[in-house]
């Protein structure tokens, strides 16, 4: 054969390349289905009406060229035979491939009553402008040469119905023509319902693929929307609503939700119409298309039926327990928020608005902001104004006495008391900066302080307050880069103005100062990060106002020995192996460290189902090895082991890895303190027996030191 879909569809949409190679097959009986089989026996039978000139079942005038004054007795559908179109001798003669209504011999050609039907329906495949623009023509002379409204063409099996649908497609055809073609061959008798056995589509599938609204208008008219959730095999049993979201056809949409469409069905694989919506990064950053996606999903989303909304799982229940009987508290107990509004504990455990442990309040009056519920999620009840969620750090119980800490006992047998050295004028050999004092204003967050957000994201602060979109207190940042979420504003309201994608709001636990020291533009964030939790933990760990003075070497406590603090998660780690929960599926940590598409700290992910967007490599580069589409690079805080955030996990595995560094650099100062130190008190001592007193050996402030003193955590609650 000459000129087939596939070849006419390289001027053409991809909507109909994708149908036109559905469509195509050729005359050899073998391909046809066991309908079609029965049918071959008509085509003899549909190349003799075909030659008729003046057909017995037109009515009307038959030389008009106005199709809808033309009425078509029913009759039994045909399978008319695939031909080439013709060409006329001028179009052959400049070896053009398609057949053009415009051009004055093809035109003539395509009046010329010995032009048959098939030779109609080969004209009417071709999916040129020129053709599907004339397609009002060429249905009045198929109609005149005698053929049935509901006629197949042998080589898509699409009746004129199909393609007259197809024929109104943006930028190809004329939907308001293909509104009236439409019209008048309902009326006609053509059947609405037929599907074509090849794609196994009826027309109103077709005018959801190719978004003709006019068309589909007329269908839904004729039918009464009845099939309006009819599926089709060809795309997963997939509703028209499916298809036409699959295609971006938003006032395809519109038009099928307004007839009643079920937007929850769901298809083969589970989908419903907004999850066949395509991902805005597969559009090749066109943003008039993924604006068109967004407006798209906005649509169908709404038009859900709503569903019961609960608080979340309660995956961090035992945590929460744990966390509540470490502060001596329980549900129901009277407590303080912040040391100044007084409540009852209603509610602690994980929240849908924000990660970690929250605690939700019921206030004796009405300063809070809420009744219990927050975006919709009711996590306790109470009176409108009464309730407040606030940090499990925040909240502490009525009339609880601050407990100072005591020192175990670690001598077994009372010490003499004896005179104490003078070791004032010993010195370390290493300044070790344990007596500095902690510097108040580094450990305050203020505005225009330099932060680094999640350990990752330089920025400079510029708002810090209660906000609209969640309780508690919030710091607005704008960062360094467009790496960020907003302008400044969230939901309409403004808190800080900043360009867009600089700004981002994050809980204090989220952000580290940066301090006086200064960062050059090409230091590396993990650099950051590591060194701001570093600095933290030592000054945490510094005790002041202690003596230093040591004769007897001790050994320092092993770093196994470091208490957890009761609803920390250092339990669990992010190392290769891992098991962890991303985007909702179970994978296996593969790669930890940097990466060349971005800044920061990436988790290479190897999930256990093809739901991942590459096989271990970005870009090139190759960060570890997994099947395709199993791999996926993410920021620690997309992941979770057992429910506790990764980006928790990591900065906990830092800041247990700084004191591990600062107790290594102790150690080796000790030591070289308690040799000088021995040497003199040795000589002090000779002095002190000659003299004939008994020296006081005092304990140093280097011994063992217990549990509790030698236990270093973080600060962050969480």
């Amino acid at each position: 054969m000459g000129t087939s879909d596939a070849e006419t569809a390289s001027v053409s949409s991809g909507r109909a390349t994708d149908l036109s190679h559905r469509g195509s097959f050729s005359l050899n009986s073998s391909h046809f289905c066991w309908r079609c089989k029965m049918t071959l026996v008509e085509i003899e039978a549909a190349r003799n009406a075909s030659n008729a000139t003046t057909p017995n079942n037109v009515t009307g005038n038959p030389g008009s060229s106005n199709s809808s004054q033309i009425r078509v007795k029913p009759a039994r559908a045909m399978i008319h035979p695939c031909v080439d179109p013709p060409l006329c001798a001028e179009c052959t003669r400049l070896e053009l491939s398609f057949f053009d209504p415009v051009c004055p011999g093809c035109r003539k050609l395509m009046e010329d009553p010995a032009t048959s039907v098939p030779d109609m329906f080969a004209i009417m495949r071709q999916w040129t402008p020129q053709t599907q623009q004339a397609m009002e023509m060429l249905v009045d002379e198929i109609l005149k040469r005698g053929a049935g409204v509901n006629d197949r063409d042998g080589l898509t099996d699409m009746t004129l119905l199909h393609y007259v649908t197809k024929s109104g497609a943006a930028g190809i055809g004329d939907a308001d023509s293909a509104m009236r073609i439409a019209s008048m061959l309902i009326d006609a008798g053509a059947d609405v319902h037929v599907r074509c056995r090849w794609t196994n589509m009826t027309a109103l599938h077709y005018a959801a693929y190719f978004d003709v609204v006019s068309v589909l208008k007329v269908l839904l008219k004729a039918t009464g929307a009845l099939d309006v959730d009819s599926t089709c095999s060809e795309f997963e049993h997939g509703t028209a609503l499916h298809i036409a979201a699959s295609n971006l056809a938003h006032e395809a949409c519109k038009v099928l939700l307004q007839n009643g469409a079920n937007p929850s069905v769901r298809d083969d694989l589970n989908r419903m119409p907004v999850d066949c919506v395509p991902d805005p990064s597969s559009l090749n950053e066109n943003t008039a298309m993924a604006s068109l996606v967004i407006k798209l999903k906005k649509t169908l989303s709404e038009a859900l039926p709503p569903s019961p909304r609960k608080p979340p799982p309660n995956y961090d229940l035992v945590h929460s327990k744990v966390t509540l009987q470490a502060l001596g508290l329980a549900l129901g107990d009277k407590i303080l928020v912040g040391g100044v509004k007084s409540g009852v504990l209603r509610y602690c455990g994980p929240t849908e608005f924000s990660s970690g442990v929250w605690a939700g309040v019921e206030l004796d009056e009405p300063a809070g902001k809420n009744n219990g519920s927050v975006g919709g999620f009711s996590y306790f009840t109470c009176a409108d104004g009464h309730g407040i969620f606030a940090p499990i750090s925040k909240i502490t119980k009525l009339g609880a006495i601050q407990r100072t800490r005591t020192p175990p006992a670690t001598q077994r047998y009372p010490m003499k008391e004896m005179p104490s050295i003078d070791v004032s004028r010993v010195t370390a050999k290493i300044d070790t900066g344990l007596h500095k004092q902690p510097s108040l204003d580094s450990e305050i967050v203020q505005l225009e302080d330099r932060v680094v957000v999640a350990g990752q994201r330089k920025g400079t602060v510029k708002f810090i307050g209660d906000t609209q979109f969640a309780p508690g207190q919030w710091y607005g940042v704008e960062l360094d880069k467009p790496v960020g979420k907003n302008d400044g504003s969230v939901n309409g309201v403004y808190y800080f103005s900043c360009k867009p994608k600089h700004g981002v709001f994050a809980p204090l636990t989220r952000i580290q100062k940066l301090g006086d020291k200064k960062f050059s533009s090409n230091e590396s964030l993990d650099t950051i990060s590591w060194g701001a939790v570093s600095e933290k933990v030592d000054r945490r760990k510094s005790v002041p106002n202690r003596q230093r003075s040591s004769i007897t070497p001790t050994r320092p406590p092993p770093v196994q020995s470091l208490s957890r603090t009761p609803g920390k998660s250092s339990s669990q780690v992010l190392e290769p192996g891992t098991t962890v929960l991303c985007n909702n599926e179970l994978g296996t940590i593969r790669y930890i460290g940097s990466a060349d598409f971005a800044e920061g700290t990436w988790l290479g992910v190897e999930l256990r189902k093809p739901k991942g967007k590459n096989d271990g490599s970005v870009g090139g580069r190759r960060y570890f090895s997994c099947p395709p589409d199993c791999g996926l690079m993410v920021k620690p805080s997309r992941v979770t082991v057992r429910g506790i955030n990764g980006a928790r996990i990591l900065a906990e595995q830092t800041a247990h890895l700084a004191m591990a560094q600062n107790i290594a650099r102790a150690t080796a100062t000790s030591s070289n303190r308690e040799s000088s130190s021995h040497e003199m008190g040795v000589n002090d001592i000779d002095s002190g027996n000659r003299n004939g007193h008994t020296p006081h050996l005092q304990r140093s402030s280097w011994s063992r030191p217990s549990s509790r003193e030698g236990s270093v955590t973080n600060g962050n609650n969480y």
